[in-house]
């Protein structure tokens, strides 16, 4: 077990159920970072996902806990931070994964549907954020790590998926500007992984700038999660970044006046948190 997170507390929505959340959770604790396992999941038999993630946790000799709460309400966002500060008494890593979907044209999408894809998608985002503020504001550090998609550019998914991701790029840049003060850091990954939600290949969005990954399982997208929420991740605010299997892209900063050319990177197999600590900031992220 690595020790880049020892000692910090991450909050992890959405993960259980097999996809990136879970393997976030997993990466983050064997970086040494005690975890609050978010998930509303249950299995066949009605048990609930979190549990067996926390055992996981638990048997490769980590610290974990469970919580049940829905980030679509306000209530929720504030019940898991509750979670995490009655359990450990601080909160340095928020992971943003929690997420719904149903592949359905504008035509055929319901108020309900939009609704529950909305406010799971976007409004989790906001409800997690406003309730994890003030912990991390009065610690005067922490990292906020969103999860949007390519899909926000244009494409792919569904009406409303698409304006929450799209939206949570914009949350994304200007909290980066707002929180930058209190050094707390904001990103936002943009994934591709065989997951329960999206089965199979993916869509080809952005063919000028990446090629598909040879790998889609979502173990491979942990580590640059882990980065992102490493100390030596600290000047890296306000990023895009496309993460499947051995590759990544670093887009240029949205607010930045001279856009720069998509930079991508390919290595055949998994990355390590200690290679991209190594290679980040050949890259300019530092």
């Amino acid at each position: 077990m690595g020790e880049r997170l020892k000692g910090k507390v991450a909050v992890i929505t959405g993960a259980a159920g097999g996809g990136v959340g879970e393997a976030a959770a997993l990466a983050l604790s064997a970086e040494g970072a005690s975890i609050i396992v978010n998930d509303i999941g249950r299995d066949s038999e009605g048990r609930y996902e979190a549990d067996k993630v926390v055992q996981k946790i638990i048997e490769t000799g980590g610290k974990a806990v469970t919580n049940y709460d829905s980030v679509a309400t306000m209530g929720g966002g504030e019940n898991i931070v509750k979670t995490a500060m009655n359990t450990y008494g601080r909160i340095d890593v928020l992971v943003n994964c929690a997420g719904n979907f149903r592949g359905v044209s504008t035509m055929e999408l319901s108020e309900n549907e939009w609704d529950s894809i909305i406010n799971v998608h976007l409004k989790g985002h906001f409800s997690c954020i406003k309730a994890v503020l003030p912990v991390m504001t009065e610690q005067n550090s922490g990292r906020i790590i969103n999860f949007s998609s390519r899909a926000a550019f244009g494409g792919g998914g569904n009406l409303a998926y698409t304006a929450a991701k799209a939206g949570i790029l914009g949350l994304t840049t200007m909290l980066s500007v707002e929180l930058k003060e209190h050094n707390i850091t904001v990103n936002a990954i943009l994934p591709s992984a065989d997951t329960k939600m999206f089965p199979g290949p993916r869509p080809k969005f952005a063919r000028k700038t990446m090629i598909e990954s040879m790998f889609l399982e979502p173990h491979y997208i942990a580590p640059m999660i882990a980065y992102l929420a490493t100390d030596d991740a600290q000047g890296v605010t306000g990023r895009f970044i496309y993460s499947s299997g051995g590759d990544f892209c670093l887009y240029s900063p949205p607010i930045q006046l001279k856009a720069e050319a998509p930079v991508f990177v390919r290595k055949m197999g998994k990355w390590t948190v200690d290679e991209l600590v190594d290679v980040m900031p050949s890259l300019g992220f530092s």
